[in-house]
């Protein structure tokens, strides 16, 4: 959550973007000094549109050739372009002035490298002649890098110097919403924006607040304000879709994102959340061809994996619901062939009900990040714990592929097959394989076998006891 943005919604950016246009219209070459190609820069980047910000690095190259802020033009521009090696190469025999600076720990960052990313940040700040603005950049950068407390202690301090200043108020709320200290972060939004009611920036923080503790009818009152003040803020109105989904609205909700699939086809979470909406509107054939949708429009990048990995879990789901084991029974499986780094599938902790929704940093709630971010997970555990959601679903007819996929990785195997042989019971199937899964779960002290089967805990029990324990009652 950042205030960059604040810049591009003023009349003068405006008429600079308007000059702009209109040169590259007519053809008809003008002069741009540094700061305006900056601003401009920072504009097409926040856009994600790097091709046009090369444009403004060969204006400046033209314009300006001797100065340092082309060569950081160009590692910016290297660094949204997913090239940070390069980026730091790009500015490597610059002098460390404060912008090179605030760079260096931006690519840093950018190559998890997050200690390196504070130490440039801190020797920003310990500059003595840096702007708020600077000052305000620095301490984010910290935050991004997991610095909360010393964010904190940083904000706290210069507040005492500077009381009410707005940029050190700002960062401070930041690093308690980061801390989870969500009172005091709500406290100072809205002593803010009594000072300034038409704050956009303001009105989405505290919206998104909010949105991550689970409020969301009060996060929607937010982002309404907002759109009252600038209706053409995008973030604000994806992020009522959300609200809505939430408040299971789910006809709003699907009105929400379905102008965003029109206006960006090829846009991933509007066709999500509406397959999402659809499901719950009781058309999952609707909801089908947008998962199937979602499928054709796979990348290489690694939200886009973990899009369509949802997706096909989602449709197995539907499938297994309506009866259709073979096309569920597939559809987990192109889930199970899906391949990226075991820290991209953490969406896989954040359990559906039964579907899984998309998760990106905007709609993460605290109770998200509080299942996924606090420990480093393997592949193994993620599998095992979209078996263990798809149980908890009914689905266990799927949920045995993901669970023969993290028993064949894990080192330790015990619970794994505690849940398989439950599965295995359930369906009165395999019979061989739920001996085995018994005996391996209760040789591997697995108290979990004993909970799922709704047993107390015994460690001298034999495989053949329990056995004979569970068959009690039962026709298999």
């Amino acid at each position: 959550m950042s205030n960059d943005k604040g810049i591009f919604d003023t009349a003068e950016f405006r008429n600079l973007l308007d000059r702009y246009e209109q040169m590259r219209q007519s053809g008809v070459s003008s002069y741009f000094d540094m700061s305006e190609l900056s601003d401009l820069l920072s504009y097409f980047l926040t856009n994600n549109n790097p091709d046009e910000g090369e444009e403004i690095y060969n204006i400046a190259r033209h314009l300006h050739p001797q100065c340092d802020e082309t060569e950081r033009m160009r590692a910016r521009i290297l660094l949204a372009q997913g090239y940070p090696e390069n980026a730091l190469e790009a500015i490597s025999t610059l002098a460390n002035d404060n912008d090179t600076l605030l760079l260096r720990a931006d690519i840093h960052l950018a190559l998890k490298q997050y200690k390196e990313s504070r130490a440039a940040a801190r020797k920003v700040l310990h500059n003595s002649n840096i702007t708020d603005d600077i000052a305000y950049d620095a301490l984010e950068i910290m935050l991004d890098c997991g610095f909360a407390q010393e964010v904190l202690e940083y904000a706290t301090e210069g507040l005492r110097h500077h009381p009410g200043n707005r940029s050190l108020l700002e960062v401070l709320a930041e690093a308690l919403i980061e801390q989870q200290k969500i009172d005091r972060a709500i406290e100072i939004y809205n002593h803010l924006l009594d000072e300034n009611p038409y704050s956009t920036f303001y009105w989405e923080q505290l919206g998104h607040i909010y949105y991550m503790i689970g409020r969301y009818g009060k996060s929607l009152e937010c982002f309404e304000y907002e759109l009252t003040i600038e209706n053409s803020i995008e973030y604000a109105a994806i992020m009522q879709g959300f609200c809505y989904y939430k408040l299971r609205d789910y006809k709003k909700s699907l009105e929400i994102f379905g102008a965003f699939k029109e206006k960006y086809p090829d846009m991933i979470v509007p066709r999500f959340y509406i397959a999402l909406c659809h499901t719950h509107l009781g058309d999952t054939a609707e909801a089908l061809m947008e998962y199937t949708a979602i499928t054709t429009l796979r990348s290489d990048k690694q939200e886009s994996k973990i899009s369509v990995m949802l997706a096909f879990i989602n449709q197995a789901i539907i499938h297994l619901r309506e009866s259709r084991i073979t096309s569920a029974m597939y559809c987990t499986d192109c889930a199970l062939a899906e391949e990226m780094p075991a820290d991209e599938m953490k969406q896989l902790l954040i359990a559906g009900a039964p579907y899984y929704e998309l998760k990106y940093k905007e709609n993460m709630t605290f109770e998200d990040i509080n299942a996924t971010e606090f420990k480093e997970w393997t592949h193994y555990e993620l599998l095992f714990a979209l078996g263990t959601a798809l149980i908890a679903a009914q689905c266990d007819d799927i949920a045995l592929l993901p669970l023969a996929k993290a028993h064949s990785l894990a080192p330790d195997t015990a619970d794994i097959d505690a849940h398989i042989a439950y599965i295995l019971f359930n369906k009165k199937m395999k019979r061989d394989m739920f001996e085995d899964t018994v005996k391996n779960a209760i040789e591997g002290k697995s108290n979990r076998l004993f909970e799922l089967f709704e047993l107390p805990y015994n460690a001298n029990l034999s495989p053949e006891e329990f056995m004979r324990i569970v068959d009690k009652g039962s026709n298999w």
